[in-house]
């Protein structure tokens, strides 16, 4: 299991490292990891800046991990982040655009290293959700009359609640059990006049009531990477299904979906790694129209845009049933350094993303578009490691869909905790 990552994404790291020991180049390719001597490292940082999407953000984020007994990757490692964000809206006034809440705990070596359990809390809220209709070729462009607010054509209200075990048992290493379960509650409210309002009229999409969604998985992981918070070598796989029902059951909700994800590592010389992934997702039921660009086998998240999919490419810009993405990565930690007693490591990446949608499982349908009608983001960013096992990134990526949302700043800015995959 790739450490969980926390999601606060488009925000901007306000905490200057102003003083730094002599920073030194990281020549050894192998890194020694120390998983006996018992310490807490806690690792945080407040979190002051946003974008033009999500308008001017704060808060805080922290992590705070537990070594000792031989346990790998950690006894316990903890997240914990709140973040809130302001914007003028579309009639000029100062609004609330994010809250941000997520709370979750990793506790691997239970029952005699047989066992890993990771609970997780959230609770996120925004006013200007992107929706943009179904299909890999819908459209960002605004039509020339809108009945409601025009700039709210293409979003809408959401509010989701979220209670969420993964339990990963040991069965023969490298492959391992994985069962998840999920609960969320669901409150999307549709703006009047708005693109969503307009396919909900039409029946075209479900899940615009509020709904409480129960989620079982269950599959595989092969994990053979070195380390869990840099890895440099080896392979880590997620093959799983999931079920999925909502309540109320008048609404009709519940789907099946199978999801893979195919990750690989490779130390090409000195500090430098090529990683890659391939993620395919494939629903099959009565999908909430907010599940549409989600996937992922056990830990669902935002696909095909976002922090975790096609960076670049705005969040809910493109909703299908299928979904097929890949990742390649040029990632290397090149500085160490002290700051009172404290180890950093100081690295980058180079990233490009690709995927596609399809509505249905028929390939044919004409809100899908011709042609291979791929998406795609392409950037870099900064990975900061502090001590052992706490990473942040923060990262730009450059897509032509990014027009949609901000024309004058064609780009996603990200921080995350943990690298991409």
């Amino acid at each position: 299991m790739t450490r969980p990552k926390t999601a606060f994404a488009r925000v901007a790291i306000a905490a200057a490292l102003l003083s730094v020991a002599p920073a030194a180049r990281a020549e050894d390719a192998e890194e020694s990891f120390d998983y006996d001597t018992p310490r807490l490292e806690p690792a945080g940082f407040p979190l002051v800046g946003g974008d033009s999407d999500i308008g001017f953000e704060a808060g805080a984020v922290g992590t705070f991990t537990r070594f000792g007994r031989g346990i790998r990757p950690y006894e316990w490692n903890m997240d914990i982040l709140a973040a809130v964000s302001t914007k003028s809206g579309p009639s000029g006034k100062l609004e609330l655009t994010q809250q941000n809440y997520f709370w979750q705990i990793d506790v691997p070596g239970l029952l005699g290293d047989k066992l890993r359990m990771n609970p997780a809390l959230s609770y996120t809220s925004t006013i200007n959700k992107g929706y943009f209709s179904l299909g890999n070729a819908s459209s960002g462009a605004r039509p020339a009359v809108v009945r409601g607010d025009v700039g709210r054509y293409y979003q809408y209200e959401d509010r989701a609640a979220m209670v969420r075990e993964l339990t990963r048992i040991r069965f023969r290493p490298p492959f391992d059990l994985m069962v998840a379960t999920n609960y969320r509650a669901e409150s999307p409210s549709i703006y009047p006049g708005s693109k969503l309002a307009e396919d909900a009229a039409a029946g075209r999409v479900r899940g615009v009531r509020p709904l409480s969604l129960l989620t079982l998985a269950g599959g595989v992981i092969y994990d053979s990477r070195d380390n869990e918070y840099f890895p440099r070598t080896g392979s880590h796989h997620q093959i799983g299904v999931r079920f999925v029902g909502g309540a109320p059951f008048d609404e009709d909700v519940r789907y099946g979906a199978f999801g893979a994800i195919l990750a690989t590592y490779k130390s090409i010389g000195g500090p430098f790694i090529l990683a890659g992934r391939v993620v395919v997702d494939a629903q099959f039921g009565n999908v909430p129209f907010y599940d549409l660009f989600t996937g992922e086998p056990f830990n669902q998240d935002q696909i095909i845009g976002g922090s975790a999919g096609v960076r670049g490419v705005p969040e809910g810009r493109y909703l299908g049933k299928l979904k097929a993405i890949g990742n390649v990565e040029l990632r290397a930690m090149l500085i160490d350094f002290h700051i009172l007693s404290q180890a950093f490591h100081l690295g980058g990446d180079l990233l490009f993303d690709t995927g596609r949608v399809w509505t249905d499982a028929t390939f044919s349908s004409k809100e899908d578009g011709d042609g291979l009608g791929l998406k795609w983001g392409a950037g870099g960013g900064l990975y900061l490691r502090w001590g052992q096992a706490a990473v942040f990134r923060v990262e730009a990526a450059y897509s032509p869909d990014a027009v949609a949302e901000n024309p004058s700043f064609p780009f996603g800015l990200y921080v995350q905790d943990g690298v991409m995959f």
